[in-house]
Order: structure tokens, then sequence, then C-alpha cells
């Protein structure tokens, strides 16, 4: 591999991005149940949640050289991470809609600290020695995109299409696709893009109603999707680690604009602090080496 001299040592960092996975397929089903549940709720990422837990450099790995790096060794990594990404995606989006409805705030709040607090661990893993002034350009331009996005009034939701028809099919295809892109773009949002091109309704429906055809559609354009951004973020954190991790940092920041609902008023105010503090106080926790050591001891 290349040096980048302005960069981290591009070489040993393609060796870690190889190597250095870890944890036993129940502790990666569990952090892909959660990252299964971001992707539900609106202006949060699951690939923030994946990058808060460790797992997102080894996952973009897996994904985008499945089979350039040993395809079995991946797929035996991959299943349990999927699985749990599915039946978050799915079991859990009952419990996050009740969550949302009843307690907005309190719940908006603690993804926010969770978010948050990802940002030390984020920068330490760019990896490189000296901040230098020309990570400041990604970092800025992600960072404006996402406060944009996040910023930007909702489109209101369409009515879903639950009919199992080809035209149906194609636009669930097409749109988990776009929408898959959110699982491996930190900061992204999966369901603020399925609101912005419309079928944010039809797939939230689609999950509920549990329309095998349907969802069998959606988890192909989703697992093609996933396949093809892994593969250019793999190339982009082989070749400018230091400045896609700046760029991700951007994104990760510009999403809060997405994610905080402010604080509630009388009452409220103090479990709302609460609340942040407690997402703050966990994703702080797993960015450090305590991770680690939880991995070591399962």
């Amino acid at each position: 591999m290349k040096r980048d001299e302005n960069d981290v040592d591009v070489e040993e960092s393609g060796v870690a991005f190889v190597e250095s996975r870890s944890g036993s397929p129940l502790v990666n089903g569990l952090k892909g149940l959660f990252i299964g549940m971001a992707n539900v709720i609106p202006g949060v990422s699951g690939g923030t949640i994946a990058a808060i837990t460790g797992l997102y450099d080894d996952l973009v790995s897996a994904f985008g050289e499945f089979f350039r790096t040993g395809w079995k060794r991946n797929a035996r990594y991959l299943a349990p991470v999927v699985l749990g990404v599915m039946a978050g995606f799915l079991f859990l989006a009952r419990f996050i809609d009740i969550a949302l409805s009843e307690y907005p705030e309190m719940t908006l709040l603690f993804f926010t600290g969770l978010i948050g607090g990802s940002v030390p661990y984020l920068i330490k893993r760019a990896g490189a020695s000296t901040f230098r002034v020309r990570y400041l350009i990604p970092l800025v331009i992600a960072f404006l995109l996402l406060a944009w996005m996040g910023l930007a009034e909702r489109p209101a939701a369409t009515p879903p299409m639950t009919d199992v028809s080809v035209a149906t099919g194609l636009i669930v295809f097409g749109s988990a696709v776009v929408g898959s892109i959110a699982m491996v773009v930190p900061g992204l949002s999966g369901s603020f893009l399925f609101l912005l091109i419309g079928v944010y309704s039809t797939i939230t429906r689609i999950a509920a109603e549990f329309n095998i055809p349907l969802l069998l559609v959606f988890v192909a354009g989703t697992a093609i999707g996933i396949v093809i951004a892994s593969k250019i973020i793999s190339w982009l954190l082989r070749n400018f680690h230091a400045t896609s991790y700046y760029a991700i940092v951007g994104l990760v920041l510009g999403s809060l604009f997405g994610v905080w609902p402010g604080l509630p008023g009388g009452t409220g105010t103090v479990m709302g602090i609460v609340s942040l503090l407690v997402g703050l106080v966990i994703s702080l926790t797993l960015g450090t080496d305590m991770k680690e050591r939880l991995v070591k001891r399962k």
C-alpha cells in the first residue's frame, strides 16, 4: 500500500483495518441490535452507533473486502451483526415509536448525548499524531451538509405503499440501496433519507406488518447498497484514514442539529439533563479502554 506522507501511516492503518476484529458473536449481535434500532429514529445514524461500539472499521472492511480478505471469515463475523441489525430494525421499531411518542425529549436527548460523546473516540480513531489544517476542509463540509439536513424542514410523510407489485418492489429496492448508505456513513440518518425520498411510512409499515415479499426486496437492496458504500469507504480509510475520520467527525457533529430536541420545560428539565448525561457517559465509556477490557472478558 502507498503511504500518504500527510496522513497516518496508511500501511499500518490497513493492517489494523483488516486484522483488529474482536468480540464474541453474542456481543457483536447485541451491538448490531442497537445499530438496527438507531436506524428507526429520524436523525440518528446506525453508522454512528457502529463507530461508538467499535464495529465501524471492521464492518466496512468485511463488507467492502468480502472476497478479497476471505469470505468465510467475513461471513462468520458479519452474520451475528447483520442478524442483530435486522432484529433491531424489525422488533424494536415499535418500542422506539412508543418511546418517541411518550417521552420524545428524553429519548432524543439520550441519543444526543450518545452521539456527542462519540466525538473524542472518533478523533482518536483518526490516528493522526498532529492535527493538520487540511483536515478542516472535509470536517467543515461534512458538518455543514449534516447541519443543513438537520435544520431543514422535514417533508411530510407520504401514505405507505403496501401492495405487492413490480412498481412497489422497484421503489422499495431503490430506497433500500439509498438508505443503506446511512448504515455505513456515520452521522447520516437512513430514516431522514427515507423521509426525503418519500418512503419512510412505507418502510416502517413493511417492517411493522412483516410484509415478507417487500421485506425480502428491502433486505436485498440494503445488502447491495452496503457493499457498494463499504467498498468506497474501505478505499478511503485505507488511503486517507485520518482525513476520512475527520470528515466523519464533521458528519457526526452536524447530525446533532437533527437530533437535539431542546430541553423540556418545568419538571422535565432535570430528567432531560439526566437522559443527556446518561447517553454522554455511555458513549464516553465505550470510547475508552474499558470497552476493550469488557470485550476481552467475553
